[in-house]
């Protein structure tokens, strides 16, 4: 540089530059804003026509014993997941693989199976563990009560109302939920002494505004909804395990599932809370509701078993040993004919994650978005149940009324 020359002056941005900028920005709100519009009419075209004419949207009905329940032989098309699914109900008000006629007795051990929504199945019949099962295992009759939201006090309601019925049980087995503690402490009154139930007035949510806008996408913008996620399989894949997409909060740590490894709000009412038992009530009166079943099988002779697996909470935060695990093989103990953990398949699950991917369970297992199991995930829950079936075959029952040795001198 010559020192005898003045220092250079900064040149003004051109005027055609920042018109340019303006331009570019101003293009992509445009593009951004026409690509939004069309994906909100193409998604309010598709919900017109979806599901398809003459089909039913909804088999739920009022019911004064179990606050709710399936209209018997019905058939519906459910949303779950992004996708369709194929419903039916027998003459119970069950869910089956298809409209028919329940008999009263069965040639075949008749197994009933309670649960809520993860036994209901929200996929379609064949990749549901029940329906799994069922077609794995056709030497038995297999009765599917499980609906949404239901705990122990309406498994015990479920199967009192069957055997009360007439209907001939030889073996119930529970799946027990997670969510069980929150609907026994905070949804789940009785009516009176009969064990009929009902639920709160109203149901409460506390949905932040991320939380608001992603739903909103999901549900009205599924061009967009297909890109954001896209991103989000990406971030759990790499083990950011933070995913809210539903009204329930975070799916890897939702106040509905997180009372067995944190401290939760327990004055809140339902969804939000605890209120008004409390974790500990919660817990005391599905136990209760557990022994009043365990109790009225007892009576007829009939076996029970119980089932507990894992939300994504417990994955990511819990351990095999899990309070769920503890308390239900404690209870089980001089009860249960058989008492089978996923917590142990599932975990294993994580470990076989590669490094580079540790999240890679999640995607393989589960419906993304949400807690409940997809096809893959339901195959392990049944193979599990399976392998203790086959392990201890369930056979025709011996009614209580009866001695075995009536029954070993008829036989001879």
């Amino acid at each position: 540089m010559n020192p005898h020359e003045p220092p250079a002056v900064p040149t003004a941005v051109p005027r055609s530059g920042v018109r340019k900028l303006c331009l570019l920005v101003a293009s992509v709100a445009l593009g951004l804003a026409v690509f939004l519009a069309l994906d909100w009419f193409r998604s309010a075209l598709i919900r017109r026509v979806s599901p398809p004419v003459g089909r039913a949207r909804n088999c739920g009905v009022r019911d004064p014993v179990r606050h709710h329940a399936f209209k018997p032989n019905c058939t519906a098309l459910y949303p779950w997941g992004g996708s369709w699914y194929e419903f039916s109900t027998n003459s119970l008000g069950f869910r089956d693989e298809k409209v028919r006629d329940v008999p009263i007795s069965d040639a075949h051990p008749r197994i009933l199976m309670l649960g809520d929504s993860f036994t209901e199945g929200k996929i379609r019949w064949r990749d549901s563990y029940v329906g799994r099962i069922a077609v794995a295992l056709p030497q038995f009759d297999f009765l599917n009560g499980g609906v949404s939201s239901y705990s122990p006090s309406n498994y015990f309601n479920v199967a009192r109302t069957v055997l009360d019925a007439g209907f001939d049980i030889d073996e119930v087995i529970v799946f027990l939920d997670i969510s069980d503690v929150q609907d026994e402490a905070t949804f789940y009154r009785d009516v009176d002494g009969s064990g009929a139930v009902t639920g709160p007035q109203r149901e409460t949510y506390s949905v932040s505004w991320g939380a608001k806008i992603r739903m909103y996408i999901a549900e009205r913008l599924p061009l967009t909804n297909h890109i954001v996620e896209g991103f989000e399989r990406q971030l759990v894949a790499h083990g950011y395990y933070h995913l809210t997409t539903g009204p329930l909060g975070d799916a890897f740590d939702m106040e509905r599932a997180a009372w067995t490894y944190r401290k939760v709000n327990e004055k809140a009412p339902y969804y939000d809370g605890y209120a008004p038992l409390g974790v500990e009530g919660g817990i005391a009166r599905e136990k209760a509701k557990m022994t009043l079943l365990w109790q009225l099988l007892a009576k007829q002779n009939v076996p029970l078993s119980v089932v507990v697996y894992p939300y994504p909470a417990q994955i990511v935060h819990d351990t095999a040993d899990s309070r769920q695990v503890r308390m239900w093989r404690e209870w089980c103990e001089g009860k249960c004919k058989r008492f089978i953990s996923l917590f142990p398949a599932f975990l294993a699950e994580k470990a076989n994650c590669p490094l580079s991917q540790p999240g890679c369970w999640y995607l393989k297992d589960f419906v993304f978005g949400d807690m409940h199991y997809n096809a893959v995930g339901n195959a392990l829950m049944a193979d599990a149940v399976i392998q203790g079936l086959t392990a201890m075959p369930p056979a025709k029952r011996q009614p209580a009324s009866e001695p075995a040795s009536a029954t070993a001198n008829r036989a001879h």
